[in-house]
């Protein structure tokens, strides 16, 4: 297994030294033409001196004139500056053959403003005046590129050659003399690595471009942005953008050269915490990558407007900055064991080391050279190429993390279902008979209330290894993931739910006793926090079933869950008759809510002291409804688990509305009705304009409609809740606590929640007058509710003598079947008309 693909591994390293080796050969002629210049080919000899001219007052005349303030010295040794000022330079020609030379001058500096080349022959006269520079007028393409000029030496005579440099930015010009076909083969060389430099980062940008539109991540955007900036640097200093822009812009691009460098700059930067996932972190390290992006910006922003050789002084010192902040950001994460950066930092190696040599070349300690010259470009071309790799070995990286997170749990990092999936797609494939085992920590719903989702997740993972811990004792449980060192045989399902399957042919007792045995071979204590949790599990089972598909497979292997420890048949009729029961009823319970088949009634409420009805309470009923004995308390529990809750609620405030307007048109303006409220209502979106326009639609004023929350509901999303709350108050409508006694958190309550009136449950007030224990807790609920400016109602009143008591008591109101039972609206009115 190892063999084969260390042989490809051979393989490709032999493919890559082919590669280097063309790369070789072909980098070693284009890297040859500055070797080959006038004075090296033919009998053609050179004298050289120059003079700066810093007040840029010197005219030809006198520059001539006054040879005592020319310096006598080769062009490399002149202190080219970023100021300025203007550069002489007088070139003597002699040509000692018998033979008439053509000559090529080439100044290797597209970016110079202003250049002008006089030629002047032995006698003293002027013969030829050239113009050149990116500030020109009506050159040719070539020309801009690649600034040069041609001319004639007679034989044995000399010429001279007066170069006026005139720019405000970078102003050394290397200056080479070639014959005609060293001339044509210094083109060819340029024009080689140019086309190579422009076609690979134009295929680099259109591959980032393909990536971005298939893995939608910006951190492609912006290298493209990188890649953009770098063909437009590169074009301004080699001069090849005359050939990517049109001429004018062109030219804008070489007189902001630094606006360039702050572009690539800021892409360098802001690709670099991207790739690294800097912005996930939100460190220290991102906050001053954004600062220094921000300076950079302004920085950028501000050269258009600052003189080309200051702004420039100005970015070289930023550069610094950038590689001290990008090493930062990259050894930080080479600290971290970020494996799939490797390509990005070899990729910076070539980077420096090319952008090093640019400024070195400039100043002078490194000697010109077609290869110096062009160092940077390969530099690029060669981080293009590595960032290419390294972009590549993300997506395979996202790609390996999107497979784990499809295939594991976020929070445990056990296998999920998909893998139970794929694991049944292969048993039913290869006609294999199993059984879906399930064990379920009892009551960890309850449990989820009390840990946080950290300790929640250590739970399940401690069980899981000791659950893996006893399933590898017996071969019968497959693994689900061969390639996973650690509970590979076991998956996740949530809510305290493992499942693995049983592969062995064995009878129902049989695997039921082997799964009791498992199961008493897991803790049944865990510590958290000094606390000793008391754990136990129940098991269930059921057959591979080919016919109706994975889902119906687990919903058995539920449903046997659900009927543990009692475990009959896995496939018997009793297990799936009631889920179908649910489906079926929850399809007739959407089709009837969609059909306006629901209705709502109204029981009313009384004031205990007057007598007199305040209002009433909406309540959902079906009418004709296909299943009977239908409890509504289990209709609405069925709504919030299939998802219907929310559109039922809002079909409910709707026709209460509707109601109250028919009370007031009754003449009933100050009858209120409450509607029930639930924790699940919070998803609902934009819920308080939704009420709103409702009240507005049927022109209902906001204090006649009161909602009603219980205790339970109040649990889940806090925040979110006494928010609602808050904001239903502020509204004009009055929100009551109902079920009080029955929940969790019953004082708390009062404390975080804006509530107008508290609700009794009727578990205490049926038999209040028989039950003692029961007089006490309404009597306390009843004072302390009115001690915090609390209304009380008690809901479950039956009888006078209930009514009596609750009065003595102090209960505001009362609501039971002593005043009526919950009737349609119609019969609701004709009860107010009888009062």
């Amino acid at each position: 297994m190892e063999q084969q693909p260390f042989k490809y591994h051979i393989i490709a390293l032999f493919i890559l030294s082919i590669l280097v080796f063309i790369i070789y050969t072909f980098a070693n002629h284009l890297a040859t033409p500055t070797r080959y210049t006038i004075n090296k080919t033919a009998a053609v000899y050179l004298e050289q001196s120059y003079r700066i001219d810093p007040s840029k007052s010197l005219t030809l005349a006198k520059f001539l004139n006054d040879p005592d303030a020319r310096i006598s010295e080769p062009f490399d040794t002149i202190a080219w500056g970023l100021k300025s000022q203007d550069y002489w330079l007088l070139m003597k020609l002699e040509n000692k053959s018998a033979e008439s030379k053509q000559l090529f001058a080439h100044f290797d500096n597209p970016m110079i403003d202003y250049l002008t080349v006089y030629q002047i022959d032995n006698q003293g006269k002027l013969v030829n005046t050239f113009n050149l520079g990116d500030r020109q007028e009506q050159l040719s393409l070539f020309e801009y590129s690649v600034p040069h000029i041609s001319f004639a030496i007679a034989a044995q005579s000399h010429s001279l050659l007066i170069i006026k440099i005139d720019t405000t930015g970078i102003s050394k010009t290397p200056i080479n003399l070639y014959g005609e076909a060293e001339f044509k083969d210094l083109l060819r060389a340029q024009t080689a690595i140019w086309g190579i430099f422009v076609g690979v980062l134009i295929m680099a940008a259109l591959y980032n471009l393909v990536l971005y539109f298939g893995i939608r991540d910006r951190v492609y955007l912006i290298y493209i942005g990188y890649i953009l900036s770098a063909l437009i640097l590169m074009g301004s200093v080699l001069g090849f953008g005359f050939y990517l822009w049109p001429v004018a812009l062109q030219q804008l691009f070489n007189h902001y050269i630094v606006v360039s460098n702050y572009a690539i700059a800021f892409f360098t930067l802001a690709f670099c915490a991207m790739f690294l996932r800097y912005h996930k972190d939100k460190c220290w390290r991102y906050k001053l990558s954004l600062a220094l992006l921000s300076l950079m910006l302004c920085l950028g922003i501000a050269s258009f407007f600052i003189v080309e050789y200051i702004s420039s002084q100005i970015f070289f010192v930023v550069l610094v900055f950038l590689y001290i902040v990008c090493i930062t950001l990259i050894y930080n994460k080479l600290r971290s064991g970020f494996r799939w950066a490797k390509f990005y930092v070899i990729s910076w190696i070539p980077l420096i080391i090319g952008a090093a040599i640019q400024p070195l070349e400039l100043t002078g300690i490194i000697e010109y050279s077609f290869a110096t010259r062009h160092a940077f470009l390969v530099a690029i071309l060669c981080e293009v190429t590595l960032m290419a790799m390294a972009l590549a070995d993300r997506v395979r990286y996202q790609r390996e993390k999107a497979l784990y997170h499809a295939t594991h749990t976020e929070q445990t990092k056990l296998l999920n279902s998909a893998m139970l999936k794929h694991a049944y797609t292969t048993l039913q494939l290869n006609q294999r008979p199993a059984n879906l085992c399930l064990i379920r920590i009892i009551h960890f719903h309850s449990l989820s209330h009390i840990l946080n989702q950290t300790q929640s997740a250590e739970l399940i993972v401690n069980v899981a290894q000791a659950l893996e811990l006893q399933l590898s004792k017996e071969r019968e449980f497959i693994h689900l993931e061969n390639d996973l060192d650690t509970c590979p045989r076991i998956a996740d399902l949530g809510n305290g739910v493992l499942a693995f399957v049983s592969v062995k042919t064995q009878s129902t007792h049989t695997l039921h006793a082997n799964l009791s045995k498992v199961m008493k071979g897991l803790p049944k204590h865990y510590p958290v926090q000094g606390f000793d949790l008391q754990l136990s599990y129940s098991i269930g089972y059921c057959a591979l079933d080919n016919e109706n598909g994975f889902d119906s497979w687990l919903q058995n292997g539920y449903l046997s869950l659900a009927e543990a420890p009692h475990i009959t048949s896995p496939t018997s009729p009793p297990k799936t008759m009631p889920t179908m029961m649910n489906i079926s009823l929850a399809t007739a319970f959407q089709n009837a809510l969609k059909a306006d088949q629901l209705t709502i009634y109204h029981q009313p409420q009384i004031n205990l002291h007057s007598g007199k009805t305040i209002g009433s309470e909406a309540l959902l009923r079906w009418p004709n409804a296909p299943y009977e004995q239908l409890n509504i308390e289990s209709l609405i529990l069925l709504a919030e688990r299939t998802g219907l809750i929310n559109e039922l609620t809002l079909w409910v405030l709707d026709k209460a509305c509707q109601d109250i307007a028919k009370f007031n048109y009754a003449g009933y303006t100050e009858h209120k009705v409450s509607v029930n409220l639930s924790a699940k209502n919070l998803m609902i979106h934009n819920l308080i304009e939704k009420i709103e326009n409702t009240l507005l639609k049927h022109n209902v004023p906001a204090k006649q409609l009161k909602f009603e929350l219980t205790e339970s509901a109040l649990i889940v999303n806090q925040q979110q809740m006494i928010n609602l709350v808050e904001q239903l108050t502020r509204l004009g409508i009055e929100v009551i606590l109902d079920d009080f006694g029955t929940g969790y958190s019953s004082l708390n309550c009062f404390v975080s929640y804006n509530f107008s009136t508290l609700k009794i449950d009727k578990s205490f007030i049926i038999d209040l007058p028989t039950h003692s224990a029961n007089k006490v807790i309404v009597k306390a609920a009843i004072e302390m509710a009115h001690s915090l400016g609390l209304k009380v109602t008690a809901e479950g009143v039956e009888d006078a003598t209930t009514q009596q008591l609750l009065r003595t008591m102090g209960a505001d109101y009362g609501q039971g079947y002593y005043y009526s039972k919950a009737i349609a609206v119609d019969d609701y009115l004709l009860w107010l008309a009888d009062k």
